[in-house]
């Protein structure tokens, strides 16, 4: 079952990174499909939980971290569809994935793991394939953009550390309530940011962004519920699971992103994909 949840988890995932990328064909509201893709997130695991109580879950000593890793959530998706509309899927799912780095760097630093040389190479090698991959020819991109991938790269690290830290620190706690209560955490989010960003004026909200919120909304519940599945099986094992399914979406992304999209890459951006993959490897087996 256990690989089951990594597979599951890793298509899911690509699957938001699709979704990401018809925004841009269908001219979505990306923010106002955000919110609503938290709203859904929140009900579907509350729907599928057998922990509803969500008073207590409130004034327990773990919901604020909830909240607080739902901006993150808000912020860094918001991210994730711009990169993706600006500079393409692949560019995306590989500077998300490197954030690989980022717990185990902070396990080595804040819980004294022992890294190796193959941990600084894969470091390296994980920096230089996200500038290889963002080389894009014959695409005019404004320089305010070209700080997406680290955005993304340093966002999906944060919340990578962010779960592993939360499923082992709070272990009685079920990964179905605190998927659900980040997901409520996100909702709450993106709808204070959207109400101070629009002074409150609901009307702009676009019914095509909310359809692109549901369709969203369903991948992303269950990327992360599986992947919170995932940690869970190989509790002892985190850096091997962050490992095999950042390299399951990188793959599966830049695969579909050229079948459906016909996304094509220079010979720099497969530098940069074999490059990422290899960190990966490295990261892991050196974690």
């Amino acid at each position: 079952m256990a690989l089951l949840y990594l597979l599951l988890s890793i298509l899911f995932s690509t699957v938001i990174n699709l979704i990401f990328r018809w925004f841009k064909e269908f001219k979505v509201q990306k923010f106002q499909a955000i919110v609503i893709n938290y709203l859904v997130c929140f009900t579907m695991g509350y729907s599928f939980s057998d922990h509803k109580n969500i008073i207590e879950n409130m004034q327990a000593a773990w919901f604020p971290y909830c909240i607080l890793l739902g901006f993150v959530f808000v912020g860094i998706f918001f991210s994730m569809a711009l990169t993706t509309e600006k500079l393409g899927i692949s560019v995306t799912a590989v500077s998300g994935k490197m954030s690989v780095v980022i717990p185990v760097l902070f396990a080595y630093l804040f819980f004294n793991e022992s890294l190796t040389i193959l941990f600084f190479i894969g470091l390296i090698l994980s920096l230089l394939s996200i500038y290889f991959i963002s080389l894009k020819q014959d695409l005019v991109i404004d320089r305010k953009y070209f700080m997406l991938p680290v955005v993304v790269f340093l966002g999906g690290g944060a919340i990578d550390t962010s779960l592993k830290v939360l499923t082992s620190t709070y272990v009685n706690v079920s990964s179905d309530t605190i998927s659900y209560s980040i997901f409520l955490g996100a909702f709450f989010a993106g709808l204070s940011l959207f109400i101070l960003r629009n002074k409150g004026n609901f009307k702009i909200f676009e019914f095509k962004s909310i359809q692109a919120g549901i369709l969203l909304g369903v991948p992303n519940y269950f990327s992360i519920y599986f992947l919170l599945k995932a940690i869970g099986s190989y509790s002892e094992s985190s850096a091997l699971v962050f490992g095999l399914n950042n390299i399951g979406i990188v793959i599966l992304s830049t695969l579909l992103s050229m079948l459906i999209f016909k996304e094509t890459l220079s010979r720099g951006n497969k530098i940069g994909i074999a490059m990422a993959l290899l960190s990966i490897v490295l990261i892991a087996y050196a974690s």
